[in-house]
């Protein structure tokens, strides 16, 4: 029944036999990959355990290592084209392109002839080579979604632009892009959550295949309907959302504690056995000597599929005052700018707060008006006597890149002395930021950036304040790192105040938000879903038209009854079809929830993706004909 709703799906490309090793660290163990077309792919797993290096290598510029059966990189088709949006952009080598023509560093061939064009617009055969190489229509694109982005000032200089300024001229040229297949690394790091909701409506729009590898998990659960997990040197695919995902983890990780206790009972049991006497030695059967040691083998195997988990310890300096901050009428100014009007806070003891607003509202300063590094323009402030405030901000040019995070975190000592009194040993202290005794005396420089963001947070929580301030913390951390700070966070006993953007990880750990906005400070109870609704009817706000005059309304009215009377027609049978299309639609759905996504293989996985593709085609028919239902009701 369900055929004749399936879309053939077209395989884009396939590895296998990928094995890479950097020194004895493995990345990649014969593991294996296909891009379909239409996939939209999330791609997780630990930091430092090869998300980005899978991306350097779809890319062609990182090799894999030699290897028997030898690497396949298959592409169905050699022509089409794979796009990188990376981390960081290069502004050093094209700063001289500005805001406006900076997409051309993405394409060095018509990079090329662009710069020939500088030297003689007027010739015509240059001309036509950048039309021909799509110049022109990926600039009114990429200039589009600059518009599209609030990047209204196209003459400011490329290094004066604020982080989430550089993001969004990132985010413009990812989609912008012709290629086929569009690679988004970390896209939504220092946006906005305005901007990263802009962002997702684009994606969702696009017809693009792309994947993203991102700490957001309402960016990955809304955006994709794959996700790819690279784990112990291979990548397992999952046909869902990554909130199905998750279940299915759940469900896996119970199967596997099952498994251990029975296989833990076994072990118990044969060591008993193995010890008894000389005489019963003489006569154990080496069948049994060698199942032993097969148990000792899969309880080790089980223990290191399960999650590894980060053991948090933020310290609080005992502290017994409640009130830790407060501000009454307060006002701030910078010279010709004013940022806060009226503001009246307070910071309490067990306070966890989530600082939003846009890029620039004024969160940073309002963290050093509390810790008094500025001081109110007008108003009274009050802080608890010796408050201590201590401002987490992930300065990675901090870290010293040749030396280890022993010798950075142990500072010469063999043990940690820790805000609250205690010690530690600083390899037993690193271990509970998931670094092994290999990566202890491995350079930073050798780190990745998730790895380093961990070694920040391990010098960061040596000390103990009254107010942790975090400022983007979880930029850069594996998904698995962030669930255990929140976990951490939650149950800390003194005031936390998170500035961040993902929406998930503010739900998880906030009980107050502080939405910086229109020179003023509005508080919400609750986390960001709290604060969801208003945000989205301040966007409305800004959409709603000019008030026409009395003449204008009452012609605009004509021309709607008109159309209105012409059109009543369609009305009577676009209903039969949206009905028609939701049948559709729930019979689909239908057919996906029957699936045992926990055992899965070649076929199931061909159907779930052909299935999917054909629900995201009967989503997007209803929603256009609610579309113009609607407006043929107006």
């Amino acid at each position: 029944m369900f055929l004749c709703y399936v879309l053939e799906m077209s395989i884009l490309l396939t590895l296998r036999n990928l094995n890479l090793h950097f020194g004895q660290k493995v990345i990649f163990n014969d593991a294996e990959l296909s891009i379909e077309k239409g996939d939209r792919i999330g791609l997780i797993g630990l930091n430092g355990q090869g998300k980005s290096t899978l991306f350097n290598i779809l890319m062609g510029t990182l090799k894999p290592d030699t290897s028997t059966p030898p690497f396949i990189y298959d592409k169905s088709n050699d022509h089409f084209d794979i796009f990188l949006v990376p981390q960081e952009l290069n502004i050093k080598d094209y700063e001289h392109l500005g805001i406006e023509n900076y997409y051309l560093s993405f394409y060095p061939k018509m990079y090329e002839v662009y710069s020939k064009l500088e030297q003689d617009f007027g010739n015509q055969e240059l001309l036509d080579e950048f039309e021909h190489l799509g110049g022109w229509d990926i600039q009114n694109s990429y200039l589009n979604y600059l518009k599209g982005f609030d990047i209204d000032d196209l003459s400011k200089n490329l290094n004066d632009l604020s982080g989430g300024e550089k993001r969004k001229i990132a985010l413009s040229i990812g989609l912008s892009t012709k290629a086929e297949l569009v690679l988004w690394d970390e896209p939504t790091n220092h946006l906005d959550i305005e901007t990263i909701e802009r962002f997702e409506d684009e994606l969702l729009s696009s017809k693009k295949t792309y994947m993203i590898i991102s700490h957001d998990r309402y960016l990955l659960n809304t955006t994709t309907d794959k996700i790819c997990h690279i784990e112990r040197g291979k990548i397992t695919s999952f046909k869902g959302t990554y909130l199905d995902y998750l279940v299915y983890l759940e469900e896996r990780e119970a199967e596997l504690r099952k498994n251990l206790d029975k296989l833990e009972n076994k072990h118990r049991r044969e060591l008993a056995w193995m010890r008894q006497g000389v005489k019963a030695r003489r006569t154990r059967s080496k069948k049994r000597v060698e199942g032993y040691q097969n148990i000792k083998e899969g309880i080790q195997d089980l223990k290191s599929r399960s999650r590894k988990v980060v053991d948090l310890g933020l310290l609080h300096s005992g502290r017994k005052s409640k009130i830790l901050v407060q501000i009454e009428n307060g006002e701030f100014s910078y010279p010709g700018r004013s940022i806060f009007e009226n503001i009246n806070l307070m910071v309490a003891k067990k306070d966890k707060i989530a600082l939003i607003g846009s890029n620039g509202a004024g969160k940073s300063t309002l963290i050093k008006i509390f810790s008094e590094h500025l001081k109110l323009t007008s108003g009274h402030q009050k802080n608890a006597e010796d408050l201590k405030v201590v401002v987490f901000d992930q300065n990675r040019d901090s870290l010293d890149p040749e030396k280890t995070p022993l010798e950075v975190v142990g500072e010469g000592q063999d043990f940690v002395f820790l805000g609250d009194g205690t010690k530690k040993h600083v390899a037993s202290y690193l271990a509970k930021f998931l670094f092994n005794s290999d990566q202890v005396y491995r350079p930073i420089a050798t780190l990745s950036g998730g790895e380093k963001n961990r070694l920040q947070l391990a010098m960061f929580m040596k000390q103990a304040a009254d107010l942790w301030v975090f400022d983007e913390p979880t930029n850069d951390l594996d998904i698995e790192t962030i669930e255990i700070l929140e976990k951490e966070l939650k149950s800390y006993a003194s005031a936390v105040i998170i500035i961040g953007h993902d929406r998930a990880f503010l739900d998880n750990t906030c009980n107050t938000t502080w939405l910086v906005h229109n020179k003023s400070i509005e508080v919400f109870e609750g986390g960001y879903t709290q604060v969801a609704p208003y945000l989205h009817a301040l966007e409305m706000e800004k959409n709603i038209p000019v008030k026409k005059d009395k003449k204008q309304a009452s012609q605009s009215t004509k021309v709607e009854k008109e159309v209105s009377n012409k059109d009543k027609e369609r009305l009577k049978s676009i209903e039969s079809e949206i009905e028609e299309a939701e049948l559709k639609l729930a019979e689909v759905e239908e057919l996906l929830l029957k699936f045992d996504y926990s055992t899965m293989d070649d076929e199931k996985n061909e159907l779930i993706a052909k299935l999917t593709q054909k629900k995201t085609s009967f989503e997007g028919k209803v929603s256009s004909l609610y579309e113009e239902w609607d407006s043929l009701n107006k």
